[in-house]
């Protein structure tokens, strides 16, 4: 075919069809139908992505028929017929289509029609963008990623319309991860995204976020829909899963939010979902929690603050800062290191406590850059005190947010490196809200940070099965006992007989020690007989600004 033939000399009108397939492009895969003479036109790296013979075909269907996966073909030749027609033109046709080696990718195809009003001609315009090369597309499911989840969510806001957000994660999978492996666990994730996809639409689209959770975005969807949808979803994945010759159970947690002119960001949303979905895990044994209701509950006091703060760190973490409580030697009283805190001050709020925004941000993307700025903001603050105290060794915090990003391992050593702080005088805290991350995958960022003489220590070490599975796993080289194995000792046999088990567990097995909630002299008496590593508490300091810091030092 000529391209005389495909175009029929309609060659003043080439310019404006070139116009709007260069505006749909951007760097993807481009065909055209004459839908007048069923041909079709490919672009030069179509033609050489897919192996294609030639940039003119008589037969479109026939070429696709090839490329494309034989599970996808039916919706291909059953969807294409109405974008032809001018119907459905505006929503995206995901398809599996094999490149030029014979392996299928995912392609979401968008479409519009071109006309010629002198020849009454017309053109369907079609960009294939291979999802697959994108981090829009989750490798072990193949559902849409987290950062397609936040994409979309910001085009839904942009539209003004009415739609529902559902976050859903899977109950008790740490367990499950620990009795039969990853690649079980990973199998379960995989099968329940089959039975998801299952239940999807034409107004529905579900995403794979991070570890055992998924997302859900329904156009045009209220209360009732949401109810309706959430509870099938629970009672499918409760009958079962199949794999490996077992069917598993499935139970889920879940939070939604149900949005309408919404002024605010994708991140925004995701948070209040993901907030609604922790408080359904916490308080309410796994049931449906709408963060609609919760909010009218608190009178939007919460919902307020929570705004300003999550907007504080979008703003360069701006009314943040850090403060430092002691670690002194549980022998001599003596201050040896220090553990960072952050904290929160902005009128006409003024100093708000961090037990009031740091569940919420645990469970916010922006939990990533805030937790970099405590890290930097303290490695910056205290690099002076190692002149002063060799010893010295600082304790931080880092988040499931920071441990789960590929590039934190190069932030942390990049922070070091502009600080110059030695690294083998940190210790990074890990917290019971890691429990969610598989244990393979804490032990490799462990071992990381170890092999750059990075400490690593177990905050909150107790307090939950998973800070134990992690110890167990890990190569930890510092437990932290919380403090409430420490209040009311003295007359707790049971406390005693823990506290005493778990610092003999650490001493036999290499580890430090270190006991929270030390609050008078005579506690301190008494705890000495278990020969704990460290202590921290209110009786040698309560958590104080850098300034304050270095006259505790001093005196």
């Amino acid at each position: 075919m000529s391209k005389q033939q495909f175009w029929n000399e309609n060659a003043d009108y080439i310019d404006s069809i070139m116009n709007k397939v260069n505006m749909l492009a951007e760097d993807t895969y481009i065909y055209i139908l004459h839908l007048e003479q069923n041909r079709a036109w490919f672009s030069e790296t179509a033609k050489d992505y897919f192996g294609i013979p030639d940039t003119y075909i008589p037969d479109h269907y026939k070429v696709m028929s090839k490329l494309i996966h034989p599970d996808d073909l039916w919706e291909y030749e059953e969807e294409i017929p109405k974008r032809i027609q001018g119907k459905d033109l505006d929503r995206e046709l995901c398809i599996r289509i094999r490149d030029a080696f014979g392996e299928y990718h995912l392609f979401s195809i968008h479409t519009d029609i071109v006309t010629d009003e002198r020849s009454a001609e017309s053109y369907l315009l079609l960009l294939l963008h291979n999802e697959n090369v994108l981090p829009r597309i989750d490798a072990l499911t193949d559902l849409y990623s987290q950062a397609r989840f936040v994409a979309d969510l910001e085009r839904m806001i942009g539209t003004k319309e009415l739609f529902a957000v559902l976050m859903i994660k899977l109950e008790r999978f740490t367990n499950l991860n620990i009795i039969y492996g990853t690649e079980f666990t990973n199998q379960i994730l995989k099968e329940t995204a089959l039975q998801i996809i299952y239940m999807m639409d034409e107004n529905s689209a579900v995403y794979r976020l991070d570890g055992p959770k998924f997302g859900f975005i329904f156009r045009g969807c209220g209360r009732e829909k949401l109810l309706a949808f959430e509870q099938e979803l629970r009672e499918r994945l409760a009958h079962g899963i199949p794999v490996a010759n077992r069917n598993i159970p499935v139970k889920i947690c879940a939070g939604a939010i149900l949005i309408e002119q919404y002024v605010g960001n994708g991140d925004s949303v995701s948070s209040k979902a993901a907030y609604a979905l922790g408080n359904s895990e916490t308080e309410h044994q796994g049931k449906l929690i709408i963060f609609n209701d919760l909010v009218s509950i608190s009178r939007n006091v919460d919902l307020d603050l929570m705004k300003v703060i999550h907007q504080s760190v979008r703003e360069g973490c701006k009314g943040f800062y850090v403060e430092y409580q002691p670690i002194v030697s549980s022998e001599t009283g003596r201050i040896v290191g220090a553990e960072a805190l952050v904290r929160w001050r902005r009128e006409p709020y003024g100093n708000v406590p961090p037990g009031m925004f740091i569940e919420w941000m645990e469970k916010d993307p922006s939990m990533y850059d805030l937790g970099n700025y405590v890290l930097q903001t303290a490695l910056q603050e205290t690099v002076g005190v190692l002149e002063a105290l060799p010893e010295f060794v600082l304790n931080v915090n880092i988040s499931a947010r920071q441990m789960e990003r590929e590039e934190f391992r190069e932030r942390v050593l990049q922070i070091l490196e502009d600080t110059k702080f030695p690294a083998d005088h940190l210790c990074l805290e890990l917290t019971e809200r890691c429990k969610d991350m598989p244990f393979d995958m804490i032990k490799r960022e462990v071992e990381f940070f170890q092999g750059y003489g990075i400490r690593m220590a177990m905050d909150d070490y107790g307090t939950g099965s998973a800070s134990s599975g992690i110890v167990l796993h890990a190569p930890m080289d510092e437990i932290k006992l919380d403090m409430t194995f420490i209040r009311g000792i003295t007359e707790d046999a049971k406390k005693q007989a823990m506290v005493k088990s778990i610092v003999d567990f650490a001493n036999d097995t290499g580890m430090s020690t270190c006991l929270e909630g030390v609050e008078t002299e005579e506690l301190q008496n008494y705890l000495r007989q278990y020969h704990a590593t460290w202590f921290q508490g209110y009786y040698y300091s309560k958590p104080v600004e850098i300034g304050r810091f270095w006259e505790l030092l001093k005196e």
